[in-house]
């Protein structure tokens, strides 16, 4: 497939989690001309069938209501010449990837268990394009260095984060990260009333993935043990009992934040 002229390519992006959506617009934002951005897959659908959509698509894989699988096969329904990068934070289970051998593999790519600079090679070999902002990143020199010796967030990422949009543009992803948390955590003790495994483990892989764009590694790792214990469907007190470690590990990572946040001034 050729791909379109660098002035003209076009992508759709969606992901529930607003800090992912952040970091991986700006990603995307690098090589292609317009990104529109949605944070929920009804509501792209919505949009393309409403006003019309282009062929390229940036999907989440783990997303409520509509996953990205029925998402990719949708969009391969409605363009033919669809290209579509779906993409997880984590591994796949069995059923899921099982799921996933279904989809065209000439038309969706599909990636897991990915790092920022991935995400970037892949979409600009699967849609075609160069970096338009080679020359405008920010230097590790220009750019304030974040507190030394931290011990819940990791300042690689961190500086990988200001040589893509800056100190300004951290300092955003690291505020959509802390807001969302609250609700996070409401939500988990809300599904383990309902005793949702299925709900835990969608949360518990989405605030894994957006602990891994910011660089929260601790809370990440714990994000982790709490999507496996869902996926093993473990007691529900053992779930409850992780939620409440993770509670009190963001506190502990809160407390850092502000350090990382004044860097960012």
């Amino acid at each position: 497939m050729s791909s379109p002229a660098l002035d003209d390519l076009e992508i759709w992006l969606v992901n529930d989690d607003p800090a992912q959506l952040l970091v991986q617009k700006r990603l995307l934002g690098r090589f292609a001309a317009t990104v529109w951005d949605f944070q929920s897959p009804t509501e792209l659908v919505a949009q393309a069938r409403k006003y019309g959509s282009c062929p390229n698509l940036v999907s989440d894989f783990h997303m409520p209501g509509m996953n990205g699988l029925e998402l990719s096969q949708l969009w391969c329904q409605m363009h033919p010449d669809a290209r579509v990068l779906l993409i997880s934070a984590s591994e796949l289970t069995r059923a899921e990837k099982e799921e996933a051998t279904y989809l065209p593999s000439n038309r969706v790519k599909l990636m897991t268990a990915y790092r920022i600079p991935e995400v970037l090679n892949a979409a600009k070999e699967w849609f075609g394009g160069t970096d338009r902002e080679a020359s405008k990143e920010v230097s590790l020199e220009k750019a304030p260095a974040p507190p030394q010796n931290l011990s819940f967030f990791d300042s690689d990422v961190l500086d990988k984060l200001k040589i893509l949009g800056g100190s300004a543009f951290v300092k955003k992803a690291l505020i959509r990260f802390s807001d969302r948390i609250p609700t996070r955590l409401a939500n988990f003790y809300e599904f383990i009333e309902e005793k949702s495994h299925r709900k835990i483990h969608q949360e518990a892989h989405s605030l894994k993935g957006s602990c891994g764009i910011v660089g929260a590694t601790q809370m990440l790792e714990c994000a982790h043990e709490l999507e496996e214990a869902a996926k093993d469907e473990k007691a529900l007190e053992e779930i409850e009992e992780q939620v409440e470690r993770l509670e009190s590990l963001w506190q502990e990572t809160a407390r850092e934040l502000k350090e990382v946040l004044q860097s960012c001034e």
